[in-house]
């Protein structure tokens, strides 16, 4: 039988006793090796401007899938009557997006969603800039009714224009 003070001279030498199936890991360090380094440093700076354009693309695939959902509104208000609707299914799959490719950290996230809402105030400027890019994506008749519903120089705001001082 074991006596208290050989428990605890053993307790003392680390040789503990432990029931069969019970494997005893390290603990592991809270953060991992290299993560406040210049390299980690550098890659998050790089990924701000990607989660950035993480959230254009979003806005435009956005686009795309309400217009093959419900095609082109009546009356030709392509932009200021779904600005919503697009934006908030811009900002669901950015977010999306950036959970597949391991864009976590808040700053990444709101970079994002920066990223959606200058792509849909503004899409509409490239659309005047390149009609013939947008054709082959969306189609003559969504580009025309952009084209012919807004102004080049004007930022989208729901359903006001708002001149840009150019």
């Amino acid at each position: 039988m074991d006596t208290f003070n050989s428990r605890i001279t053993r307790i003392n030498k680390g040789k503990q006793w432990a029931p069969d199936g019970v494997v005893h890991a390290p603990i592991q360090a809270a953060r991992r090796k290299g993560r406040r380094g210049p390299v980690a440093r550098l890659f998050h700076g790089i990924s701000l401007p990607m989660a950035f354009g993480l959230g254009l693309i979003a806005m435009l695939v956005a686009r795309y899938a309400r217009l093959a959902v419900s095609g082109v509104p009546e009356g030709g208000g392509v932009l200021t009557e779904t600005l919503l609707i697009d934006a908030v299914l811009a900002l669901v799959l950015s977010f999306v997006l950036a959970q597949i490719v391991s864009m976590r950290s808040i700053p990444q996230v709101m970079v994002s969603a920066l990223g959606v809402a200058t792509g849909a105030l503004t899409m509409h400027m490239a659309v005047h800039r390149a009609p013939d890019l947008f054709v082959q994506i969306f189609g003559p008749a969504w580009v025309n009714a952009v084209v012919t519903t807004t102004d080049p120089n004007m930022v989208l705001y729901g359903h006001l224009l708002q001149r840009l001082p150019v």
